[in-house]
């Protein structure tokens, strides 16, 4: 440091480098009581200090500055420390740190240390790149830096896939090496943690599909077939360069293709039927199956040949019907050609079966009637008197009186049932109880008017079906039991016992309690009517319960019968006294007067074992006498 105001004699003057300078003065002095021509010298050393004048601003050691920071920094990270140099002493060169844009509520400086800190979690992901207007001021002056902080990427993303869950549908006629699918996950991380590699977990035991590890395509690499299996379940995992994963399911649907035809059951059907049948009358079913699916297996029969007349006609569930009355004397033997094709639509391809059906024509000159009626029936047992229950229904081929049929009964029912001579109407003229006979055989004779006349006889099965009519009843109106408190849960305390005389779902029981469960406390199985303890019990909560327990059957309108279980607690030893206050201190003086004397009383209480198991007790109440001997 210069002092150029003092350069009035500077080979006297020293100013070093500092606040203080050095200056050489000589004085003189004439005392003329001695002699005005003498002359007094002294040597003088003056210290002259400079103050410091705030004259030069703070300055950063770089005008920008770039600075990388991992994106998983928490609140309150020490990132770097900046600082700026003061040419200035004393106050003047005291700086202070301040950030004038760009923090985005993310950094803060501390304006004494310049420590630059982050005021919270950084993500990349939402911001990856900070430019921080750093000023530094001395009270005076000050000078800025640009501070550009950029964020690297830490792997916090886990690959996320488009989908929850794919799915996508393949014909079963996809060739080998062909593209069926592709899946897409993505990664919000950057760099290797961004990139993501596909793989199959171990669903895939035959190796069916293969999926390219980076495009995340899939390709079959073997043919379909749909009639064995029809969809294929598998696990895609994606894990990206960090080691992040997760997985989806991907589910490929086979869709079948025409590729089998209809096959019959055999190849040659052949039945006789009497020349008598009407027309619609149904002579036999052919069938067949096809192996594929939907409009593909759909089939539909028809007759190709043997049948110039349109004498017969099948129907969609390949039951060969008559179509025009049949005459054994004009044929009495058909060949018929039935085709069966399924119904694939276009462009698909038809598939085509057939099968030979013969039928031979029954002469019925002569014959008796024969019955054309149903050999069973169904009777609600609650049906009213004189109901037609059934009808009997006879033809004889011959014609004229010798076709005529009158109806009788055969058999001990006729004082439940009676037959319409004409019309065959059974009815019903007894009343019914299916509890004690369920079902009756009745033997219908159907005779024509022919000389001599000729009958036949079919039997009939009325089966009665049940009413519910009779109420659930337990094998007892009460039950008693004693069971121990501790009783484990789950554990079985008794089996009640029901019955019904009905029939079916009107006989069947279902057992349930109705009341005096206080907290569901047991439980009852509603089939076997076995009663089980479904939570702890207490006896010092509840010592008893009287459950009511309900029986119920499923018929329609349900009938429900009632009974008591009475279970008792035993008790057990599982409640310790405890002590109110433990410990207890007592001062005694050492002057006590009339002794015995009681100096303390302490009580005992049953104590809980839990919130649940409560376990209240009788308080006993203990006096303890202390006896004092001096």
């Amino acid at each position: 440091m210069t002092c150029p105001i003092l350069e009035f004699e500077p080979r006297r003057l020293w100013c070093v480098r500092t606040h203080n300078c050095v200056l050489w003065m000589e004085l003189s002095q004439s005392n003329a009581l001695i002699s005005p021509f003498i002359l007094f010298f002294v040597s003088l050393q003056v210290e002259i200090t400079l103050q410091d004048v705030n004259d030069n601003p703070p300055v950063f050691p770089n005008d920008l500055l770039d600075v990388t920071v991992e994106e998983n920094v928490s609140d309150g990270f020490k990132i770097m420390q900046l600082t700026a140099t003061d040419a200035d002493e004393g106050p003047n060169a005291l700086v202070t740190y301040t950030i004038i844009s760009g923090a985005d509520d993310s950094f803060r400086i501390d304006p004494e240390s310049g420590d630059l800190i982050a005021t919270k979690r950084l993500d990349r992901e939402r911001r990856s790149k900070y430019s921080l207007l750093v000023r530094a001021d001395d009270g005076k002056q000050s000078s800025d830096m640009k501070l550009n902080i950029t964020v690297s990427d830490v792997n916090d993303h886990t690959p996320k896939f488009s989908r929850g869950t794919y799915s996508f549908d393949i014909p079963e006629d996809m060739a080998p090496g062909s593209i069926v699918a592709a899946i897409l996950a993505s990664d919000s991380d950057s760099g290797v943690n961004g990139e993501i590699t596909y793989s199959l977990e171990d669903d895939d035991e035959y190796r069916t599909f293969l999926l390219n590890p980076v495009t995340g395509v899939f390709n079959v690499t073997r043919p379909l077939d749909y009639e064995s299996q029809q969809y294929y379940i598998l696990t895609v995992r994606a894990q990206d360069g960090g080691g992040q994963a997760s997985t989806v399911r991907v589910y490929f649907n086979v869709l079948d293709v025409n590729d089998n035809p209809p096959i019959f059951n055999t190849t040659a059907y052949s039945t006789s039927v009497t020349e008598s049948l009407p027309p619609g009358s149904s002579i036999i079913t052919v069938g067949a199956s096809d192996e594929d699916d939907g409009l593909n297996a759909q089939l539909l029969y028809t007759i190709a040949s043997g049948d110039p007349q349109g004498q017969f006609d099948v129907t969609k569930a390949g039951v060969l019907q008559t179509r025009k009355a049949l005459d054994r004397e004009a044929q009495s033997f058909y060949n018929l050609v039935v085709t069966v094709h399924d119904l694939a639509l276009a462009p698909m391809t038809r598939f085509t079966s057939t099968a030979q059906v013969s039928i031979i024509l029954l002469d019925v000159n002569d014959c008796p009637p024969t019955f054309t009626s149903q050999k069973r029936t169904y009777i609600q047992e609650n049906t009213p008197v004189d109901t037609v229950v059934f009808t009997a229904h006879a033809i004889d081929a011959d014609s004229g009186p010798n076709s005529y049929v009158e109806y009788s009964l055969k058999g001990p029912f006729g004082n439940t049932f009676s037959i319409g001579t004409i019309d065959g109407d059974v009815r019903l003229v007894g009343e019914l109880d299916r509890e004690e006979m369920s079902n009756y055989t009745l033997t219908v004779v159907a005779t024509d008017k022919g000389e001599p006349p000729l009958s036949s006889a079919m039997d009939v099965t009325m089966l009665v079906l049940d009413v519910n009519d009779n109420t659930p009843s337990f094998s007892q109106n009460i039950y008693d039991i004693e069971i121990e408190e501790n009783m484990l849960t789950g554990t079985d305390v008794i089996q009640v016992f029901a019955s019904d005389a009905d029939d079916g779902t009107n006989g069947q029981i279902r057992f349930s309690i109705a009341g005096g469960n206080t907290n569901s406390n047991f439980r009852i199985d509603s089939v076997t009517g076995v009663i089980s303890v479904a939570k702890q019990l207490d006896r010092e909560v509840q010592s008893s319960y009287s459950l009511v327990v309900q029986a119920a059957d499923r018929g329609s309108s349900p009938r429900v019968d009632r009974s008591t279980v009475n279970i008792v607690l035993l008790d057990m030893n599982d409640c310790p006294p405890v002590f109110e206050l433990s410990p207890y201190s007592v001062s005694v003086q050492e002057n006590v007067g009339t002794l015995p004397r009681n100096i303390l009383q302490v009580s005992v209480v049953f104590h809980f074992q839990s919130t649940i198991l409560n376990c209240y007790g009788q308080t006993l109440f203990t006096f303890l006498d202390w006896t004092f001997e001096p």
